[in-house]
């Protein structure tokens, strides 16, 4: 996938979220949960077309990435998943994680990688796994735990979005975890892991942008669970 054709997905997500905002018969926490989804598909959006902006003028993005994607993207997407927790004791956790990772992103952008010179994989790592294991408590809480929904579970858009987000993070983990590594190997086969890694990004922003609809699509649908 090129980056023009990924750029495309995100705007076609972020255009379906906005598309979806005159429907007012969703409930006030699906509305507060749409909006906030909106605006991290608008924020990638935005930092992504810098980025692309920067590459064109034969400029550096890695601070960029640094900043918004491993720092910004990774905190918006733990408070997301925070929200959807009804245990006081597992979102104390989780904030504890965060102040975690805000304290490791500073350390290791003094100590260990230039923010302005390598991608900072080591704070993307720890991120990561914590957007991975949160989402894995959320599934077994779903799976294992009869859930904590009243409605269908394919007609839950926060299913479809915790689902997006492990099936980014997953492969994520991998890619931008070796990152700094994959530069040494072929160009072809760094242009085809970096291919695949935008495929599962567009379909996470676009899963996004769809994911409030499946409230209409699989309402009538009580056996969705």
């Amino acid at each position: 996938m090129t980056i023009t054709v990924y750029l495309y997905c995100i705007a076609v997500g972020l255009l379906c979220s906005l598309l979806y905002f005159p429907f007012g018969k969703i409930r006030s926490e699906d509305k507060r949960a749409h909006a906030y989804i909106f605006c991290i598909i608008l924020y990638v959006l935005a930092f992504e077309l810098y980025a692309h902006y920067l590459v064109q003028n034969g400029q550096k993005n890695v601070l960029v990435y640094n900043i918004f994607f491993v720092c910004g993207e990774t905190l918006l997407i733990l408070v997301y998943l925070r929200s959807l927790v009804d245990q006081w004791s597992i979102k104390k956790r989780i904030d504890q994680f965060m102040l975690v990772f805000l304290a490791w992103a500073v350390t290791n952008s003094i100590f260990f990688q230039n923010p302005t010179q390598l991608f900072q994989q080591y704070t993307h790592l720890l991120g990561s796994f914590g957007v991975v294991l949160v989402s894995c408590y959320l599934l077994y809480r779903i799976f294992i735990l009869e859930g904590f929904w009243d409605r269908p579970l394919l007609g839950v858009p926060h299913f479809w979005n915790i689902a997006a987000i492990l099936l980014f993070y997953c492969p994520n983990f991998i890619y931008f975890g070796a990152l700094n590594i994959l530069w040494d190997i072929d160009k072809w086969y760094l242009t085809i892991l970096a291919s695949m890694n935008r495929i599962f990004a567009a379909m996470l922003y676009l899963i996004f942008g769809l994911s409030f609809y499946s409230s209409f699509i699989f309402s009538a649908n009580r056996d969705g669970r």
